[in-house]
């Protein structure tokens, strides 16, 4: 790891300012390396939690709650020296409260809409906004495999309106409506974060971002680390926690009926009629 500690005051400015930074050759490549080699030759039917943490064709898109392990992934996503710098761009200590490691696979990655990651937090109990994330990358990252794009300075603007969407597991999501980001992008641009194994993004609770689907041969592994300061602790976290994932649950049960229903009625239909009730018909030429 190289850090060199004169760009400190200049690196906390711009974090400040643009609510990101990245750090370059932050960890070493070869101990990165090693955690991703180590993550792909895992069986990784047993290391997701549910067909939830998994997409079509990936058996494990999502590898979480890796900070309480004892893995090569695990030491790296709780790297003391990390946190410490973190604690400097926040000015106030950190902890890691959350962690996972995201697989966006090659050819088939799913997207991750934009939001602020504080949608998934405010209503937990947190009392401010005063968390962030670092993003170590395992693999390459760049604009041809889906890299993360960024709306800089947004972290400034406090809480944006989202809009609740159904994944493609059929989980409760969130994502910032089209209109608002092109006004957003209008005033503050847009930047596509670019980097190389070892390096790690710090990036606000409160900054805009999202990535697209890789549909390219290069997969793109990250590990994520959630982090909090010190005396940010949430209130009655028990109470606000439940309360936050019963309304989720409540939006993806009430979508698993009606997506059931119109299923359960087309494929009757077809059941109850010998003429095709859906698709294209079949053409004269081809009628037995």
């Amino acid at each position: 790891m190289s850090i060199n500690y004169d760009k400190e005051n200049t690196d906390i400015r711009a974090f400040q300012q643009d609510g990101y930074l990245l750090v370059k050759n932050f960890f070493k490549q070869n101990d990165c390396t090693d955690a991703s080699n180590w993550l792909k030759k895992q069986d990784h039917s047993k290391l997701a939690k549910s067909w939830t943490e998994k997409e079509p064709a990936v058996e494990l898109a999502v590898y979480s709650v890796i900070h309480e392990g004892d893995t090569p992934i695990s030491k790296i996503a709780t790297n003391q020296t990390m946190l410490d710098y973190a604690s400097k761009l926040m000015g106030s200590e950190t902890y890691i409260w959350a962690s996972k490691v995201n697989v966006k696979a090659a050819w088939c990655g799913t997207a991750e809409y934009y939001h602020q990651d504080l949608v998934y937090w405010k209503d937990r109990g947190y009392p401010k906004n005063e968390m962030l994330s670092a993003m170590i990358f395992l693999e390459p990252h760049n604009i041809n495999n889906a890299a993360l794009h960024v709306i800089p300075g947004t972290h400034k603007i406090g809480f944006v309106e989202h809009e609740p969407f159904i994944n493609i597991n059929g989980l409760s999501k969130y994502m910032i409506p089209p209109k608002t980001l092109t006004k957003l992008e209008s005033s503050y641009g847009l930047k596509v974060i670019e980097a190389e194994i070892g390096d790690v993004l710090f990036f606000h609770t409160s900054l805009i971002h999202g990535s697209s689907h890789n549909i390219s041969p290069k997969g793109r592994m990250i590990i994520l680390s959630q982090l909090n300061t010190v005396g940010n602790e949430p209130r009655a976290v028990n109470q606000n926690a439940r309360l936050f994932n019963l309304s989720r649950a409540e939006r993806e049960m009430k979508e698993a009926e009606r997506k059931y229903n119109w299923f359960k009625d087309k494929y009757e239909k077809q059941l109850n009629s010998e003429k095709l009730t859906f698709s294209a018909p079949i053409p004269k030429e081809e009628k037995n």
